[in-house]
């Protein structure tokens, strides 16, 4: 029986580390924040000022990552951002003030920031000589699973015991997972005398989005802008908008355990779309599926436009096409990098537009909110988040478009 290849423990444990970073601290965060409005007697905006703050401290970590992980490295860095994460929901645990939900949610932030698509992206691209693209989708796929595990429990635990009780219940489950972490991760094949998964049958390493295409140069410094504008756009996409989908139907009338399935459905979704695009990006390249995954995407932003209809139907479609095409958004960079980026400067070009991601972000993560105070929907909101991606694409396939 052959042994199985030591990068994809590796892969495992760069999953677990965005399963909390991402998925529990960003993306099922959305689960709980209806019941924070309610436990504090917050407004929309001060509520979604948690985001803000979490986005404003994932931008700060942004900077701080290169020196972060050249101290700490990339086996414990890794595990002290989802123990970072862990701690962050203690806090959420004990606040009895707005101050101390800011406080988690600046907590959470550093958290994703160092354990964010950065590690993960890095560490594949070390330990993958061949599949990185699928093993970027796999990784990253685990924001979506979380939602899907974790959105129906932590309702039922809200509903049933309490907001604290569920918060702690995250916590110790980001804790094990930093454990675990530090047990799978380490720095690079060569450290261990191994060679990358791949590259012992001496194949040539199948580049994400390269494919079929000839492998090209990376593109100057100016031709990368609309690359970062892209970046900062999707940024907005794939943070608020997805945070903010428990609240978008529970406040159009949905009920707590529809919404509940609905943002369990969007992580399915999420999950799925990760590893198929990734892999259809090995196989077909990213300028053919950033097309195809773009329609996706911008359909299910206009269908959860119509949230205020109060039909299940158009929820649970909006989700899904939501879910399916954000990978766009997530491991979207990871196939730009490779892409425009050559083999040398692939970390640095993922760093760069990890930081223009949390720029995005962090600008319009109290958008929904404030719309919301406005108008008493956060559907038009979703709009909004069209517009970004429709630039966005469109800015990314303008790219290829002239490269070619």
């Amino acid at each position: 029986m052959q042994r199985t290849h030591r990068a994809w423990a590796v892969c495992l444990g760069c999953t677990l580390m965005l399963f909390v970073s991402g998925g529990l601290s960003v993306n099922t965060f959305s689960v709980t924040q209806p019941y924070i409005l309610v436990y504090g007697g917050f407004t929309n905006t001060q509520t979604s000022m948690i985001t803000t703050l979490r986005a404003l401290s994932y931008l700060g970590c942004m900077f701080a990552a290169p020196l972060f992980f050249r101290v700490l490295g990339y086996r414990l860095g890794t595990a002290v951002a989802v123990a970072f994460s862990g701690v962050s929901f203690a806090v959420f645990a004990c606040a009895r003030t707005l101050a101390g939900f800011y406080l988690g949610g600046v907590l959470a932030g550093v958290g994703y920031g160092f354990g964010s698509m950065i590690p993960a992206t890095i560490l594949i691209n070390r330990w993958f000589h061949r599949k990185k693209g699928l093993a970027i989708g796999l990784c990253s796929a685990s924001t979506g699973l979380a939602m899907i595990v974790f959105s129906p429990i932590l309702t039922a635990i809200c509903e049933t015991r309490s907001l604290k009780v569920c918060f702690f219940v995250e916590a110790a489950f980001s804790f094990v997972c930093a454990a675990l972490v530090f047990l799978l991760v380490r720095e690079s094949p060569e450290k261990l005398s191994l060679s990358a998964y791949g590259a012992e049958d001496g194949c040539a390493p199948a580049e994400p989005g390269a494919q079929p295409d000839a492998p090209l140069p990376p593109l100057p410094r100016r031709r990368l802008l609309p690359l970062w504008l892209a970046a900062g756009l999707l940024g907005a996409v794939a943070s608020p908008g997805p945070t903010h989908l428990m609240i978008l139907y529970t406040t159009a009338g949905m009920a707590a355990h529809a919404a509940a399935l609905a943002v369990s459905l969007f992580g399915v979704a999420l999950m799925v779309g990760k590893c198929v695009y990734g892999t259809a990006c090995d196989r077909f390249g990213g300028y053919r599926m950033g097309w195809l995954f773009g329609a996706i995407l911008c359909g299910g932003l206009v269908l959860c436009a119509l949230a205020d209809t109060k039909i299940a139907v158009i929820m649970f479609a909006a989700v899904v096409l939501y879910g399916l095409g954000v990978p766009l958004s997530t491991v979207g960079l990871a196939v730009w990098s490779a892409d425009f980026g050559g083999e040398a400067r692939v970390a640095q070009l993922v760093q760069q537009l990890q930081l223009s991601y949390a720029i995005g972000s962090l600008l319009l993560s109290t958008m929904p909110g404030m719309i919301a105070d406005r108008t008493g929907s956060y559907a038009p909101a979703y709009l909004v988040l069209l517009a970004c991606s429709v630039v966005s694409i469109l800015a990314v396939q303008r790219t290829y478009q002239t490269r070619k």
